[in-house]
């Protein structure tokens, strides 16, 4: 099915717009059913994946073994009941495809289960996850799409299999394609960038929901409570140096930036790729992506203008609002998961 090009909607062609109008305007959640699986981590720890098990007017539908798998997965303070991720696993299960729906190591109903947070290079985590959904469906194709902070766990990690640096206990071939929707793929200079006065809303935003992540594992990991709380955090990287770094095994933040980064391991990348990036996006700068550090047969960029950060609030076709990027997505997956069977 054609995707119709992204046009901003008139009165919001503005990447600090649409992006603001992403935490005031969360959209509709359409009703679901779901399967919650539990899946063991290397270290001890677990995450939680939730696979939809659609509705129709006879109860749930069942699916051929060999359905399309497709695994979402959620950005940087979010989980499995995020909006967009909801709207997406339902668009996508209603057109025939099993979906997944991921919570990152200690988000949503993982957080009893992992005392570590998640970080922006667990890709041994997402391989985990890719493992266990080929295990459990071996006839199926997997589709892969992440979020933001997911979109550059994901890319690593294709990278690393890609190049057979790690992960070679998941089956590349089986991976039909990965789709990553703004994701960070330089995280030091995102932390530079997020530290410019004119993104101190967005630092705000996201130090309030990791301070309320915080407070909730400091009540329940010792591990938590063993960090001195110290003054107020102003900056994602004071975050990341006081929790993130230490909690997930880094020397300092500027070591996590580094060993997290996907932007070094993107040119390793063999499984169909397609990047979605804003050229106006306020906290992910495109010139993260120069096309010379991409493997130009298996990834696709694409740039829009003014869609900010996970905005795109815009008109389809026939003038009417829509979340683009959510049509994206979905037809996306669509194209490439029913296009290859």
């Amino acid at each position: 099915m054609e995707i119709s090009p992204y046009r901003p909607y008139p009165l919001l062609r503005s990447g600090h717009l649409q992006t603001l109008l992403v935490g005031v305007v969360y959209g509709y959640r359409p009703p679901h059913q779901v399967d919650s699986i539990t899946i063991p981590l290397p270290d001890g720890d677990s995450l939680v994946v939730h696979e939809e098990l659609g509705q129709s007017h006879n109860g749930s539908q069942l699916l051929a073994h060999d359905a399309p798998l497709a695994i979402l997965i959620h950005g940087l303070g979010g989980d499995h009941s995020s909006p967009y991720l909801q709207r997406v696993a339902f668009e996508l299960r209603q057109a025939g495809l099993r979906v997944w729906r991921v919570d990152l190591r200690g988000s949503g109903l993982g957080m009893k289960l992992a005392w570590r947070p998640a970080h922006a290079g667990a890709s041994g985590d997402l391989a985990a996850v890719v493992q266990a959904a080929q295990e459990r469906y071996p006839q199926a194709l997997v589709h892969i799409a992440g979020f933001s902070l997911s979109g550059n766990i994901l890319l690593k990690m294709l990278g690393e299999a890609g190049s057979q640096t790690a992960h070679t206990q998941i089956e590349l071939s089986r991976i039909g394609s990965a789709t990553a929707i703004a994701p960070p793929v330089d995280l030091h200079e995102c932390a530079v960038n997020m530290e410019r006065l004119s993104r101190r809303p967005y630092t705000r935003y996201y130090l309030k929901v990791l301070a309320e992540q915080v407070q909730e594992r400091r009540d329940f990991w010792p591990q938590w409570k063993q960090i001195p709380e110290g003054g107020q955090l102003k900056t994602i990287r004071q975050f990341d140096s006081r929790y993130t770094a230490p909690l997930c095994g880094f020397d300092s933040a500027e070591h996590y930036y580094t060993e997290a980064s996907a932007r070094d391991w993107m040119a390793s990348i063999t499984t169909p790729t397609t990047l979605l990036v804003d050229r106006h996006d306020p906290i992910v700068t495109v010139k993260s992506f120069d096309p010379a550090r991409l493997n130009l047969k298996s990834t696709q960029l694409i740039l829009t203008s003014h869609g900010g950060h996970m905005g795109y609030f815009g008109l389809d076709s026939s003038g009417r609002l829509i979340r683009w990027m959510e049509h994206f997505v979905i037809n996306h997956l669509l194209n490439k998961a029913l296009g290859s069977r």
